[in-house]
């Protein structure tokens, strides 16, 4: 009998957020870090007019003069309840079009999805502005690609 309580008492301390499972990639959004301004930009598939050369970059929202040398990709995960998933959920590889080497490899692990179902993870890449690239962001079986129209030179 003592047992039993001992087991009903782990099971109701350890809770839903003990919950193991795996997350689903949803969707990514990729945003400049506005050197000028020290913000972040819409997602620049969103932006009218985007364009972005020597470290320049334009489209409806953006103040004239901004700069930009870095970019965050924001990749969503889901669930359908509360989990904790252990392991690797996500892995993101950025790679110049151009010259076709891998400037970004990062993988996204042991993460925590609340009860409202998401989570947001950032993935920061610092020399960004010389492109073009190629976003694509793998995991539990989709893919998602994403390109960075981005230049530089004379």
């Amino acid at each position: 009998m003592l047992r039993l309580v001992a087991f009903f008492l782990f099971v109701l301390a350890a809770g839903p957020a003990q919950a193991q499972g795996r997350a689903r990639l949803d969707s990514i959004t990729v945003h400049a870090f506005l050197t000028k301004s020290g913000t972040l930009s819409e997602d620049l598939e969103t932006i009218e007019g985007f364009g972005a050369r020597n470290f320049s970059i334009q489209g409806k929202g953006i103040a004239d003069g901004e700069r930009f040398y870095a970019i965050l990709i924001k990749v969503k995960l889901t669930a359908p309840k509360e989990i904790f998933a252990k392991g690797p959920q996500a892995e993101i590889v950025v790679t110049d079009r151009r010259t076709k080497k891998v400037i970004k490899r990062e993988r996204i692990a042991d993460l925590y999805i609340g009860d409202h179902g998401w989570t947001i993870q950032p993935v920061f890449v610092p020399d960004a502005a010389c492109g073009p690239f190629e976003i694509v962001v793998t995991g539990g079986g989709r893919k998602l690609t994403r390109a960075v129209e981005t230049t530089c030179g004379e």
